[in-house]
């Protein structure tokens, strides 16, 4: 009996004790937030080993487009197993003199743990994110194919940019213990407005558009309350140090949960489902029809030498017509 309660006293997680912070952090994270990332990290490791089967699995000779968008969730929630495992080993962090003080402890030192793991994970993963709303709100026009293909990766590249920005401000701000972290933050809502309003012009349009799927549409409306949230949850956690880090693992860990993980793979299966590889195929044919026709063109103007088609005869020259008259 004893023998088996030290195996499970050694199943225990212990990452917080074999990757303990340095004794100067006071306000860290403990076994219980450690947990929760486990259980977080597991879920996005699950769905990336069944996209991941799911894309070896695709025909790419008959499913081109299919394949490609199963890829967005499979390296979304790749990404985000990735750097779940770093926070839940208590790693990719460091330490930060609080601004506010409304979190304390015995030591009351003021050193806060701030994982910056977690934004390396937003920065590589928020463009496949915006790029599964892009393909779920919009769809191509057959008789302008060229210029509406255009418009959509324009209005994407401008969506990343900005996306990028609002996380880069977010990282840069936790790293700063002056008020000046305030400023960086500034930069990233400005940024997340920007992108805000053109993920909205585009959900509109895709409630307008009667080729797209509604439903589709409908959860990255939803999806964009959830990215209001990542401000709020910043302000209470690192940038304002309301939170404990554990509340903090919980806040984040639903959100990304939701924006990296669940709304990533509903998406793009309903994409999927609504795609038409034949329709896509014929529509960027560049030339197909009018090389044809001119080819056939050129085959009925030339003589053809076969037993069932007459040759044409030549027109006489000049010298032939004196002959005969001579």
């Amino acid at each position: 009996m004893a023998y088996i309660d030290q195996i499970v006293a050694r199943a225990g997680n212990e990452a917080v004790q074999v990757n303990n912070p340095p004794e100067y952090i006071d306000i860290h994270l403990t076994d219980h937030g450690s947990d929760w990332l486990w259980a977080a990290f597991c879920v996005f490791a699950l769905f990336a080993l069944v996209h991941a089967a799911v894309f070896a699995f695709t025909d790419s000779k008959s499913q081109p487009l299919k394949k490609a968008l199963t890829i967005a969730p499979l390296v979304t929630n790749a990404i985000l197993a990735y750097c779940y495992f770093t926070w839940a080993s208590n790693l990719g962090y460091t330490g930060i003199q609080t601004e506010f003080n409304h979190v304390t402890t015995s030591e009351d030192l003021g050193i806060r743990q701030v994982f910056y793991v977690k934004y390396i994970g937003y920065f590589l993963s928020w463009p496949f994110v915006l790029f599964v709303w892009q393909v779920a709100t919009h769809s191509i026009d057959d008789d302008n194919s060229v210029n509406s293909l255009i418009s959509n990766i324009s209005s994407l590249v401008v969506k990343v940019l900005s996306t990028e920005v609002f996380v880069l401000g977010l990282l840069i701000g936790i790293l700063i213990h002056s008020t000046y972290k305030g400023g960086y933050f500034t930069f990233a809502i400005t940024a997340q407005l920007c992108a805000f309003i053109l993920v909205t012009v585009s959900v509109a349009r895709g409630f307008r558009d009667y080729k797209t799927n509604k439903f589709a549409v409908s959860i990255v409306a939803f999806e964009m309350i959830v990215w209001i949230l990542y401000p709020i949850a910043w302000g209470l956690s690192e940038g304002g140090n309301v939170i404990q880090p554990d509340s903090e693992a919980v806040f984040f860990g639903i959100l990304d949960l939701l924006t990296f993980g669940i709304v990533p793979s509903v998406l793009s299966w309903l994409n999927v489902s609504s795609t038409d590889e034949a329709r896509f195929r014929n529509m960027f044919k560049f030339g197909g029809h009018g090389a044809r026709a001119h080819t056939n063109e050129k085959i009925a103007e030339s003589p053809r030498h076969s037993g069932d088609t007459a040759v044409p005869t030549a027109a006489p020259t000049t010298a032939e017509n004196e002959t005969a008259e001579v």
